[in-house]
């Protein structure tokens, strides 16, 4: 890779699928992924009006093979770059992973384009929804032709229409240039660095984070080099969950004897003055288990039934939330109290309430200032009316008013007066520009 491109991996070669075709013998000859049994029994099935089947056994090939993929870029970065402490090497990814996550790593690094993780998000919804168990067996809670259809059609221009990803052997490229070299600030790559989309610099942070708690020897050494060089140049413009994450890998190292890796991170936190983001002892990393947890089990299948009890996990273990955890928490709690375009869980609804309840008026600044700006999860909700609708009756308008004091960054300044004076269409538009604005849809 060269060292002046910021492109960590792009797939230039996506097939494009004609407007035209619509027939569903002619959409799976686009899946070189599927082998011809495969392809009979979509067609087979979908003749057969079996649309749930169809649309179920085709997303399913899809998801298994983008995690596979995205398997090979090595466990350990996998756990940094979702900020999963409970990922280990023994963990199989295909169980640890969400669905909507695996398609955020793929849009991070541009394996998939914003539009084709948009559709593949939304067939992930409607694939969860109708194979609920306790979905009433009428006609009106039966997928129709069309939606299996797009289903179908979105798995394949998406994931199955091309052969297996390159991603891991592009991006392995671009973290060869952060553990065997020693950057200085005249690299092309690291003045085009502070300029990019903030996707780009959670994800350096995160690989650099990776590679600190893994390397050895010289690529250790470069490792902290370049994290010295780094992590004080984009310091400022980090959220607090980057900030957190700092803290708390060097407050992990600190605490398993790694004294050479531990002490390169000093540096870091001491140049920037960052030892407030250093946790006090490592507690939070249960409440993030547990809030990852919560995550999976709403981006998953069957999620209305699967969410309440890491839920009332999350509830009983106590009303204060450690701050270094309070990111991702509340990222669970609102998914959740927000559900999707087909509703929420009704039974984790009671349990939620009272958890919002105990947040005060200072953490939902906080989270205003410092948690939604960046936040994809909660920013791709308010894209979708009705999640959109259950936003919008959420705040108070004396909180409201009170974060606007506190807040200065002008899309949040928006959001919080759209959300005030109920404006749907400007709320749910800007919601858009900001998701965009992470990066995702730039590649």
């Amino acid at each position: 890779m060269s060292s002046t491109e910021l492109v960590v991996w792009q797939n230039n070669a996506l097939p494009a699928i004609p407007k035209k075709v619509s027939k569903i013998e002619d959409l799976v000859t686009y899946g070189v992924q599927l082998q011809v049994k495969d392809k009979k029994q979509i067609v087979s099935a979908f003749n057969n009006e079996a649309y749930e089947m169809v649309s179920t056994y085709t997303w399913t090939k899809a998801i298994t093979s983008l995690k596979n993929q995205l398997s090979k870029m090595g466990v350990s970065f996998i756990a940094e770059m979702l900020d999963r402490p409970d990922i280990n090497e023994h963990t199989d990814i295909q169980q640890a992973i969400s669905e909507f996550e695996a398609i955020r790593l793929a849009e991070e690094f541009g394996v998939i384009s914003g539009t084709a993780a948009f559709r593949l998000k939304k067939a992930m919804e409607t694939v969860t929804h109708f194979n609920q168990p306790e979905l009433d067996e009428d006609e009106e809670n039966e997928m129709t032709q069309d939606e299996a259809r797009t289903i179908v059609r979105t798995c394949i221009q998406g994931i199955l229409g091309y052969n297996k990803i390159e991603a891991a052997i592009d991006f392995k490229n671009f973290r060869v240039e952060l553990e065997e070299r020693t950057l200085n600030e005249e690299n092309p790559y690291i003045l085009k660095l502070v300029q990019s989309p903030y996707f780009f610099h959670r994800t350096v942070i995160r690989i650099l984070l990776s590679l600190v708690k893994t390397s050895n020897g010289a690529q250790l050494e470069n490792s902290l080099a370049n994290s010295n060089l780094i992590m004080p140049m984009l310091w400022g413009n980090l959220q607090h969950p980057e900030r957190w994450q700092i803290g708390r890998t060097y407050s992990e190292l600190f605490t398993d004897g790694q004294t050479i890796a531990a002490s390169g991170l000093k540096k870091v936190l001491l140049k920037v003055k960052g030892f407030d983001f250093v946790p006090e002892d490592l507690r939070s990393s249960s409440f993030i288990k547990v809030a990852n947890e919560i995550l999976a089990a709403h981006e998953g299948m069957n999620n209305f039934y699967n969410e309440p009890k890491p839920v009332s996990t999350l509830y009983n273990m106590g009303s204060v939330i450690p701050t270094p955890a309070f990111p991702i928490c509340i990222t669970a709690i609102l998914s959740v109290k927000l559900g999707n375009s087909y509703g929420v869980s009704n039974a984790a609804q009671g349990i939620v309430n009272e958890m919002l309840k105990n947040i005060s008026s200072d953490r939902w600044i906080y989270f205003f200032k410092e948690c939604l700006q960046y936040n994809d999860r909660l920013l791709y909700k308010l894209m979708d009316y009705r999640p959109l609708d259950r936003w919008l009756s959420l705040f108070p308008e004396s909180l409201i008013d009170k974060a606007l004091l506190e807040v200065q960054e002008k899309d949040l300044i928006n959001l919080l007066n759209y959300t005030k004076k109920n404006d749907r269409d400007r709320l749910m538009r800007l919601a858009g520009q900001m998701y965009r604005k992470i990066g995702y849809s730039n590649k």
